[in-house]
C-alpha cells in the first residue's frame, strides 16, 4: 500500500509541477473554447495539411480562439512571399473570424485587457431530416445488478459527432448560442446552449427521454500563464481520426469535469525539449446515472508531442471507477484507482481502463502527404477472463489509421482521405457497467463495438469560399455479445446475423464571409446529405433498411468591436 500510494504522489506530483511550469511561462487572458463544429478547424487543417503550420498539435481539441488567432499569425508569416491562393485564403478567412484576437496579439494586449462581456459570440441554426432506424447496443438491461456489456445508442443516423443533440424520424429544429464575459484579464465564463428535436412531438433519447435543451459547453476558466484551468462541460476529441476518434470524440454530450492543460505548445525544460512542441490535458470529471454503477468517477490523460518537423506522436489514458454499488475501497483505493497506479479487485470497486499511442508522419516531398496511425487497448480481455486495469492496458486493442493527400492537385484544391476503424469486440465495454458512454452514447467512435469501417473522402476547393466533398463508406458490424444468454427473449427475439452497409455522403459549405453592409457579422452555410443501405441492421437477420440525412446549417459568427461591452 505504501509503494502504491507513494506512485500515486508521485504521478500527482508530475502534473503539478507540468502546470506550475507552463504557468511561469507566457501572459494570461481570456480563454473561450471553440467548439467542434466551427468552420475555424476546418480553415486550420487546410493550412496544416498545406504545410503552413509548424506548432499545430491538431489531436487535442478543442483549441481556445486565442490559440487560434496565434496559429493564422504563424500561418501569415509562413506564406509571406508565397503565391499560394488557397493559404492565403484560409488566412484572410481567419483573419475576418478572430479578428478581436489577432488585435489583441499584434498590439501586445492579451494580459491587459478590460472587463468584456460578450453576449453572442455565434449562432448556429440547423435543420435536420432523417429517415432510418437508429443503431443500437444494449446488451442487458438498464440498471440492473446483471447488466453487462454496454447499454448505448445511436443518434442521429448519419449524422455522428453532433454532441449527442436528440433528434427524432423526420424533421428537425436545431439552434445553438455562445457567449463568454471575462474579467481581471485571466477569468473567463462562456457557454454554448443548444436546444434541439422536431416542433411538434417528442425527441429520440435515454431510457427516461430526452431533453430539448442542453449546454454544450460551460465552464468558467482561469488562465495562469500558459496553464489554463477549468471547471464544468467542455466538449473533447482526442487522436488522429476524422470521421471518429477512438477514446474521446463529441459524439456523446459533454460531461462536467476539473480539468488543467496549456494553452499553447510550448518546449518542455532541459533534455525533455528534444521532444518538442508539447501539449497535455488532464480531467477528473463524473458520468451519469443511465447504469447500475451510477455516476461513476472518470478521469484521463493526454500527451501530444512533435519531436521532428514531420513527425508527431502522443498517448492517451483513461479510466472509469467507483459509482454506486462499486465503491467498497478507502481513499488511498480511491487515489490508486485515479491515478490507475492501484486499480484494486473486483470485490471492493471495478475499474475499466483504455490507453493508447497515435504516430502521425508527414511527407512534404509527397505533396505534403501526412499517414497516422493509432491503437488503443482495454483491460477487458474477454468475459471468461476479465482483466482487472494495469497502468496501460494492452488486451482488447482497436485501431484506426488513414493517409491524407492535401495536393492531390498541385494547386492544393482538390484533397484525399482514407481511413479505417476497426474496433475490438470489447471496444467500451466491460463486464459490468462501466462503459465508455454517456447519457446512452458511446463517447469514442460512434461505430462500436466488433466493426469495421472505411471512408474515402475526395474535396475539392471551388472558389476558395466554396469546398465540395464526397465521402464513400462501407461498415460490418458483427454481434459478440456476451450477454446475449441471458436475455435472448427480451432483447434479441431473432436470430443474430453480421451487419453490412455502404452509402454516400455529400458535403457543401461555404466560409463565414461579410453579410451585407455588416462588417463585423459574418455569415457561412453547411449543406449535408448522405444516404445509406444496411442489411441486418442491429444484428436482425433478413432484415434491410435504407437510411436518409439531409441537413441545413446557418452559422452567424459576431467579429470586432461591437460585439462586446467592455468596462
Amino acid at each position: 500500500m505504501e509503494k502504491q500510494l507513494r506512485l500515486a504522489a508521485s504521478l500527482l506530483g508530475i502534473v503539478l509541477w507540468l502546470g506550475l511550469w507552463s504557468a511561469s511561462s507566457g501572459a494570461s487572458t481570456y480563454v473561450v473554447y471553440i467548439p467542434l463544429d466551427d468552420p475555424i478547424y476546418q480553415e486550420l487543417d487546410t493550412l496544416n495539411g498545406l504545410g503552413y503550420l509548424k506548432t499545430y498539435l491538431s489531436e487535442i481539441r478543442p483549441i481556445s480562439r486565442i490559440e487560434a488567432a496565434r496559429l493564422t499569425l504563424e500561418a501569415q508569416a509562413n506564406l509571406e512571399n508565397r503565391q499560394d491562393p488557397v493559404g492565403l485564403s484560409m488566412v484572410d478567412e481567419l483573419r475576418d473570424e478572430l479578428a478581436t484576437e489577432i488585435d489583441w496579439l499584434e498590439h501586445n494586449r492579451v494580459d491587459e485587457l478590460p472587463n468584456l462581456l460578450t453576449p453572442v459570440q455565434r449562432i448556429e441554426l440547423q435543420y435536420v431530416y432523417s429517415q432510418g432506424p437508429h443503431r443500437t447496443w444494449q446488451t442487458s438491461p438498464p440498471n440492473s445488478s446483471q447488466a453487462s456489456g454496454i447499454n448505448a445508442e445511436e443518434g442521429t443516423p448519419l449524422l455522428p459527432n453532433n454532441d449527442g443533440l436528440p433528434t427524432s424520424q423526420g424533421s428537425n429544429e436545431i439552434a445553438r448560442w455562445q457567449g463568454w464575459g471575462g474579467a481581471a484579464s485571466f477569468l473567463t465564463l462562456y457557454a454554448e446552449g443548444a436546444a434541439a428535436g422536431p416542433l411538434d412531438h417528442g425527441v429520440y433519447g435515454p431510457p427516461d427521454g430526452a431533453s430539448r435543451f442542453s449546454l454544450l459547453g460551460a465552464e468558467g476558466v482561469a488562465s495562469l500563464g500558459n496553464t489554463v484551468i477549468s471547471f464544468g462541460q467542455e466538449e473533447m476529441w482526442w487522436g488522429t481520426g476524422s470521421f471518429g476518434a477512438l477514446t474521446f470524440s463529441n459524439n456523446a454530450p459533454p460531461f462536467p469535469a476539473f480539468r488543467i492543460q496549456n494553452l499553447h505548445p510550448t518546449l518542455l525544460p532541459w533534455f525533455l525539449r528534444y521532444l518538442g512542441q508539447f501539449r497535455y490535458q488532464v480531467f477528473f470529471g463524473e458520468l451519469d446515472s443511465y447504469r447500475y454503477f451510477s455516476h461513476p468517477w472518470i478521469d484521463g490523460e493526454t500527451f501530444a508531442f512533435k519531436p521532428l518537423p514531420n513527425f508527431e506522436f502522443g498517448l492517451t489514458h483513461a479510466m472509469l471507477f467507483g459509482g454506486r454499488h462499486n465503491d467498497n475501497y478507502t481513499f488511498p483505493g480511491f487515489l490508486g484507482r485515479a491515478t490507475g497506479f492501484a486499480t484494486g479487485s473486483i470485490s471492493n470497486g471495478n475499474t475499466h481502463q483504455e490507453g493508447g499511442i497515435w504516430l502521425k508522419f508527414y511527407f512534404p516531398r509527397l505533396r505534403d502527404a501526412q499517414l497516422y496511425q493509432e491503437i488503443c487497448g482495454e483491460d477487458n480481455l474477454s468475459f471468461e477472463i476479465p482483466g482487472i486495469g494495469k497502468f496501460l492496458p494492452f488486451l482488447a486493442v482497436s485501431y484506426q489509421g488513414g493517409f491524407y493527400l492535401p495536393r492531390l492537385t498541385k494547386d492544393g484544391k482538390t484533397d484525399l482521405r482514407f481511413e479505417y476503424v476497426i474496433t475490438e469486440p470489447n471496444y467500451s465495454m466491460h463486464d459490468d457497467t462501466l462503459y465508455f458512454d454517456y447519457r446512452n452514447m458511446d463517447m469514442g467512435d460512434a461505430i462500436g463495438p466488433n466493426a469495421t469501417e472505411v471512408d474515402i473522402q475526395l474535396g475539392r476547393w471551388l472558389d476558395l469560399r466554396r469546398k465540395l466533398t464526397g465521402d464513400v463508406f462501407y461498415t460490418e458490424e458483427a454481434p459478440n455479445y456476451q450477454s446475449n444468454f441471458y436475455y435472448p427473449a427480451e432483447f434479441y427475439p431473432y436470430p443474430l446475423a453480421k451487419e453490412h452497409s455502404g452509402g454516400v455522403a455529400l458535403d457543401l459549405f461555404e466560409l463565414p464571409t461579410h453579410l451585407g453592409g455588416f462588417q463585423e457579422l459574418l455569415a457561412g452555410w453547411h449543406l449535408r446529405a448522405a444516404i445509406e443501405y444496411a442489411r441486418a441492421l442491429n444484428y436482425q437477420q433478413g432484415a434491410t433498411s435504407v437510411r436518409a440525412l439531409v441537413s441545413v446549417t446557418g452559422t452567424f459568427d459576431l467579429t470586432g468591436r461591437r460585439s462586446f461591452f467592455s468596462w
